[in-house]
């Protein structure tokens, strides 16, 4: 049972907890433990709380503080999951004080961001509702997110932070991204008569050198303010059985970044490799970019906090990286980014900043206070 209030404690007592994506890692522990750990601690200081998804090994967390009523609710959203790494069980035991910071895997990436949300939170007094989003296997298929989403349809919050690692600067763009598997046919003959058959490698490469064409062409177009621009590029290749023949088959997986606003990526592929001939192009998954309007008004108090907190103006930036920040705004629900400033995200040392730990509670709480006040 975690019993302390104080932040970085708490993120410590969460990093002790293994919490590995078994999506990513063979045997990975899940999500089950810290997410009953989360409830249990939120329940103790009067959340309405619940797990929710599908697979009872990999809950997710809702809680909810009610407010007096007559206010905004506000979402704090993150996720349970860590990905694996070969120092991961040191870097658990080593959860303990280390100077200015916490060690271990997920610190950064994200108990802080958790930790500050629930301590935050706990401390509300407002007239909004405040609910917390502690995501599921965000860090493979973002399903548990997905699922909260679903249960929070019937009553949309008026806005949203996640707390991803953003050293207290303040996210609001992020690239989307899709990927597809690109399929080449050809038939095979001998290797000593390649005349007879039809090279399904030759077929794929001239779809690389189309890509590359298509690379080139998305670094020309006007850059994104936060984002700059966006990219395609094939992640793997197999294609043929043997030196001796001709291949009939290669499958290229291609992954695009995209931009907000941007045209269709599928169609813009189909375009760009319709010459090379492809026999199929199959979607395997697409997320969207995100894009806060600056003057929306959990952006605006987002930043407010964040410069009255640090006592200097809040860094806007945009990620290249995805986040389920981007499932958030496809909802519909206006969202922004701030966590924590540490270190060695998805490394075998990763860390995160006690004081910013602390920062992080007094941004979030005047977020709390500002944007959950009566309307």
């Amino acid at each position: 049972m975690i019993r302390t209030d104080d932040v970085v404690e708490l993120t410590r007592a969460l990093v002790a907890i293994d919490a590995v994506n078994p999506a990513l890692v063979d045997g990975g522990a899940g999500e089950r433990e810290i997410a009953e750990a989360i409830g249990h601690w939120l329940g103790d200081r009067g959340f309405d709380v619940r797990l929710v998804g599908a697979d009872p090994a990999r809950p997710s967390v809702l809680a909810r503080r009610r407010g007096a009523g007559g206010g905004r609710t506000l979402l704090l959203a993150g996720h349970l999951d860590t990905v694996g790494g070969s120092g991961d069980g040191g870097r658990r035991a080593d959860a303990a004080p280390d100077g200015d910071r916490v060690v271990g895997r997920g610190a950064y990436d994200m108990a802080g961001g958790l930790a500050a949300a629930m301590v935050a939170a706990a401390g509300a007094d407002v007239a909004g509702d405040v609910v917390l989003a502690f995501a599921a296997d965000e860090e493979f298929g973002s399903a548990g997110m997905e699922e909260l989403l679903a249960e929070l349809d019937a009553a949309r919050p008026h806005g949203a932070v996640v707390l991803e690692p953003t050293d207290l600067e303040v996210t609001l763009a992020h690239r989307g991204f899709a990927w597809y598997r690109v399929e080449y046919e050809g038939s095979a003959a001998h290797g000593s008569q390649p005349e007879l058959g039809v090279d399904a490698i030759d077929r794929a490469l001239d779809g690389m050198v189309a890509l590359r064409g298509f690379g080139a062409e998305l670094a020309a177009r006007p850059r994104h303010p936060l984002l700059g621009t966006g990219s395609a590029r094939v992640a793997t290749i197999e294609g043929g059985t043997d030196a001796a023949t001709v291949a009939d088959r290669c499958v290229l997986v291609v992954e695009r970044r995209t931009l907000p606003g941007e045209p269709d990526p599928a169609a813009e592929l189909a375009r760009v490799l319709a010459p090379s001939r492809p026999a199929r192009i199959v979607p395997l998954v697409a997320r969207p970019a995100m894009e806060a309007d600056p003057g929306a008004p959990i952006a605006r108090v987002v930043l407010d906090a964040v410069e009255r907190a640090t006592g200097a103006p809040a860094v806007r930036r945009g990620d290249p990286w995805w986040t389920d920040a981007g499932l958030i705004a496809e909802r519909g629900i206006p969202v922004v980014l701030v966590g924590p400033a540490g270190g060695g995200a998805h490394a075998d040392e990763e860390w995160v900043a006690a004081d910013s730990l602390r920062t992080l509670v007094a941004v979030l709480r005047t977020v709390v206070d500002g944007f959950c006040a009566p309307r």
